[in-house]
């Protein structure tokens, strides 16, 4: 798996909703990529500080700048 399409299905791994092989294809690459792993923790403390201080809002446009900058930062990790 490569870091775009563990960035893409980041979400259902934490939740998750990825069928078993993806799932362990994903962890495999977490285990062997420090940027995905990085992307990983820096998204689980968003959900953790959302938690802590309730549902936020977000527009489409939020939403989609969020997701291209994570984006961003996986095909910036691709380039090295």
């Amino acid at each position: 798996m490569r870091c775009t399409e563990v960035a893409e299905r980041l979400t259902d791994l934490m939740e998750g909703d990825l069928p078993e092989p993806e799932e362990a294809e994903a962890l495999e690459h977490l285990a062997s990529c420090p940027s995905c792993e990085a992307v990983l923790a820096d998204t689980r403390e968003v959900v953790e500080l959302a938690r802590d201080h309730g549902r936020v809002s977000l527009t489409d446009a939020d939403r989609s700048a969020m997701l291209s900058s994570l984006l961003g930062a996986v095909d910036e990790s691709e380039a090295r």
